[in-house]
């Protein structure tokens, strides 16, 4: 067993590193749980040397261990985060999240057919998803990137259940359990199964209590809304994306008006790329921006941009915004007097000759910087932001000089006037 005992010599001394790694992680994951108005308990742990031990002899009888390098091979969750849920149906956010944040090299879904259970189980036992991950460079960590995290999520009763089944049944300190005890287990796993089935109806009763409110003024109940009234089928299709900008939207404008959302949650393009938050920020600050229930500047301040910059963030997109705005007026069922504020596909200005192609190309590579400002990511210098918002005005302007509604047209000059 010298190769074991050479191996627990050696994690000894890497301890530290991996309790670190683990830590990294698991403030990545809580910094974003708490942009987006999830509610979680998040821990960490490098694996304990005393426990390690018994797991690599047990295996080592197995699989008759040829190197240390083997061991690290087969021992994936040396460092190893938990992400426990207080409602379950919040695991696709998660998966969202450790997919922006981490590369996933591996990705399992319990219950699976790959698992048997030691003993015949009524009901299906542990439900969760764990990860494999490694971090993306950073600078900051770069020593840690080519290691590998374990991720386990899952709801907060389902790992309390799992953590008690673990060390009953595969970790028996004090012997094999009887039929009684795996009885009680599996009743257990039931009343935890039963558990988040009423967590699920439990979020549901709030989403309704929210929409009766006719107002949301908590990032906890913005997520918890669009969870439970964006369409299941659209959430298949296109992810939910970032709510934090939503969140700071309201932390900007201090409410949502459910009214408001409904609207613009009716109107959400599931051909598009873009996600769910980033249609709906992108469609309320279109129609809101000139309004005293949206300041653009205090937006952006919000996201920690420098004043001066922030000034330039707000120009570009209230020039954008007028840009929608006119695009709106050339679609064939365009009604002045309806809340249209989808954003529109420019592929209808090559249709009917509006602009030139290379102006259309350039309108697509305008919109990414637009994500990128409303997602307080631009990292540009000032001059390139100060020509791209130059060319976004000549294009506005050009797009609005042949909009064939004269109410809206004057009204869209007199903006641009004012920018």
């Amino acid at each position: 067993m010298k190769i074991v005992e050479d191996f627990i010599k050696q994690y000894n001394k890497e301890f530290d590193f991996f309790q670190k790694l683990s830590q990294i992680v698991a403030n990545k994951i809580e910094n974003q749980l708490y942009y987006r108005g999830i509610k979680a308990i998040v821990t960490s742990r490098a694996k304990k040397p005393d426990r390690l031990r018994e797991k690599l002899l047990k295996r080592h009888s197995e699989k008759r261990y040829n190197s240390q390098e083997e061991i690290y091979q087969d021992i994936y969750d040396l460092a190893g985060v938990r992400v426990s849920l207080y409602f379950p149906t919040e695991r696709d956010i998660v998966n969202e999240i450790i997919a922006d944040l981490f590369e996933i090299n591996k990705q399992m879904e319990f219950p699976c057919t790959s698992h048997v259970p030691k003993y015949t189980k009524r009901f299906s036992g542990y439900w969760a998803t764990h990860y494999r991950i490694t971090l993306k460079g950073d600078g900051l960590t770069n020593r840690y990137t080519n290691t590998i995290v374990e991720i386990q999520v899952s709801s907060i009763l389902m790992h309390a259940w799992a953590e008690v089944e673990h060390d009953l049944v595969y970790k028996p300190y004090s012997g094999d359990l009887s039929t009684e005890e795996i009885a009680i287990l599996d009743e257990l796993n039931g009343l935890v199964l039963s558990g988040e089935i009423a967590l699920e109806q439990l979020q549901l009763a709030m989403a309704k209590r929210t929409k009766k409110r006719n107002i949301i003024t908590d990032k906890y109940l913005l997520t918890n809304y669009l969870l439970n009234t964006v369409d299941k089928s659209c959430l298949n299709k296109i992810r939910l994306g970032d709510t934090y900008l939503l969140n700071n939207y309201l932390s900007t404008s201090k409410k949502f008006s459910i009214k408001d959302l409904d609207l613009l949650i009716d109107k959400l393009n599931i051909n598009s790329d873009e996600t769910v938050a980033d249609q709906l920020l992108n469609m309320l600050i279109v129609r809101f921006f000139d309004s005293d229930r949206m300041n653009l500047l205090n937006y952006f301040k919000n996201l920690h941009i420098p004043d001066k910059k922030a000034a330039d963030f707000e120009l570009f997109i209230k020039c954008w915004s007028i840009l929608e705005n006119a695009t709106h007026t050339f679609l064939p069922d365009y009604d002045p007097e309806s809340d249209s504020f989808q954003t529109p596909d420019f592929e209808i200005f090559n249709q009917l000759e509006v602009l030139r192609a290379e102006e259309i190309n350039q309108l697509k590579q305008l919109n990414q910087i637009k994500r990128n400002l409303l997602h307080g990511l631009d990292t540009q210098t000032e001059n390139y932001l100060a020509s791209n918002y130059q060319l976004l005005k000549i294009i506005t302007e050009k797009v609005v000089a042949k909009v064939s509604v004269e109410p809206a047209k004057n009204k869209l000059q007199e903006e641009l006037g004012h920018i």
